[in-house]
């Protein structure tokens, strides 16, 4: 991954962590914009799933810590 695509996912994965946060788990809403960012995050292995209630992988916790 670039340095510029590791900008845009820990901006990203810190946008989710702020305002898809429910819990312990991302919660998109069903909200379109909420289900893209999932979706991105998931194809870089930072989230467990797609779905409502997705979590953060150990990679996406090292993001985070990172970010």
């Amino acid at each position: 991954m670039t340095n510029s695509e590791r900008r845009l996912l820990i901006a990203l994965a810190w946008m989710c962590e702020q305002y898809l946060k429910s819990g312990d788990v991302l919660d998109h809403m069903c909200m379109g914009a909420g289900e893209d960012a999932v979706d991105i995050l998931y194809d870089y292995g930072l989230v467990d799933s797609i779905s409502r209630g997705a979590q953060w992988t150990d990679a996406g916790r090292a993001l985070l810590d990172e970010g």
